[in-house]
């Protein structure tokens, strides 16, 4: 609460109750206790004092403060900090009682006044203290991170789970994470180094499975529009959840798991998975599900599907068109394949430092293919 705007309430309510408030001022002194409802209180009891016949003045005065000191002790101040002030009160009634009535009031109006200005104020101290430390976000205030094509990020979650986000991709999780759920929102694909925490599972979301885990490092990819999720750990275990169907899938170090997005099975409770594949029931010819291990490069026994993460760009014996969309995030263009037969021309790559141009250049050695490149945009034609 500001201390400034309090002092000058103080002021406006002196000038109010002796006639003195112009009218800007009395428009100024309502919206401040708008701003501070709390102050109406205070207003109300100072009020009082102004207004009220020396009759009942003490008693009035008395009750006012009770009810104020009750008011604080509720909030959970310790009452040992007023009970030496109550003497303020008890001892007016000895002091004024040969001095008259006008003395009686002025005394108790200021004793009163002054032991409820100052307690009013610790009030809205230690109330906006404790809105402070209770301070808690809403269920559903979330945090997003978001990475644009050609670019990557990387950050750790309050927990110290570390999260690196390739390019096109959304981290969605809560403000209130890791209090009592840990889960978050994949769009994209990210790598996660897993804060291990047997009380509360990490959980992944993603538009066809969940991925559930205590403690590992796995990878991620499940961008919309693509035709396959993948889910591919490194370490520790995880337990993915189809969305689409009812079984659950174990997944061991050094496997990944593909989902292919084109056909969703039925759910089907006699459903049952091998380490090899699940046959659609739509596309007998080709898999929904495919459980294989993780694809290492002969050299130095890189992880082609978590290299993205150490800043190069690698694929083994995929489609022409599935590099494609690798390269379109990776460098921020766009490519378009003008004939049907070179988007399933086989390609490998590794790249690190070099541009689309020199990428293309290289590809060139093993497929036939021709390219001209216009700002971001860049035609493919054999």
């Amino acid at each position: 609460m500001d201390s400034h705007n309090i002092e000058h309430i103080w002021v406006l309510m002196a000038k109010s109750f002796s006639g003195e408030a112009s009218e800007d001022e009395l428009q100024e002194l309502d919206n401040l206790l708008r701003q501070y409802p709390s102050v109406n209180y205070s207003k109300e009891i100072l009020h009082d004092f102004w207004t009220v016949s020396p009759d009942h003045d003490r008693q009035d005065a008395e009750n006012k403060y009770r009810k104020l000191v009750q008011q604080i002790k509720n909030i959970g101040i310790d009452e040992g900090k007023f009970t030496e002030d109550e003497h303020f009160i008890n001892a007016d009634e000895q002091v004024i009682t040969t001095n008259g009535r006008k003395k009686k009031k002025w005394l108790i109006a200021a004793a009163a006044s002054f032991l409820i200005i100052s307690l009013t104020g610790l009030l809205f101290v230690y109330s906006n203290k404790q809105k402070l430390n209770t301070d808690i976000p809403e269920p559903h205030a979330q945090n997003k991170i978001n990475t644009k094509s050609g670019s990557k990020t990387n950050l750790v979650l309050p927990d110290g789970t570390k999260v690196w986000l390739n390019a096109s991709s959304q981290l969605t999780y809560e403000k209130s994470y890791g209090n009592s759920v840990r889960e978050v929102t994949l769009s994209g694909e990210a790598y996660f180094d897993v804060v291990k925490n047997k009380e509360k599972p990490f959980i992944i979301h993603t538009a066809k499975m969940d991925v559930k885990v205590l403690g590992t490092a796995f990878n991620v990819k499940c961008y919309p529009g693509e035709k396959t999720t993948e889910t591919s750990l490194v370490r520790g275990s995880i337990e993915v959840t189809l969305k689409d169907r009812l079984e659950k899938i174990m997944m061991k170090p050094n496997e990944k798991l593909v989902i292919n997005q084109d056909d969703v099975p039925e759910k089907n409770s006699d459903a049952s998975l091998n380490r090899k594949s699940i046959p659609s029931k739509v596309k007998a010819e080709k898999p929904i599900i495919t459980l294989t291990h993780l694809t290492l490069l002969p050299k130095d026994n890189t992880i082609i599907e978590t290299a993205w993460v150490q800043n190069r760009l690698v694929f083994s014996s995929e489609t022409f068109e599935e590099v494609a969309l690798k390269m379109e995030r990776w460098y921020n263009v766009k490519i378009n394949i003008k004939n049907e037969s070179l988007k399933q021309e086989p390609l490998t790559g590794n790249f690190e430092k070099e541009t689309i141009s020199e990428a293309l250049s290289a590809l060139q050695f093993s497929t036939k293919f021709h390219y001209n490149i216009n700002n971001n945009s860049i035609n493919i034609y054999k």
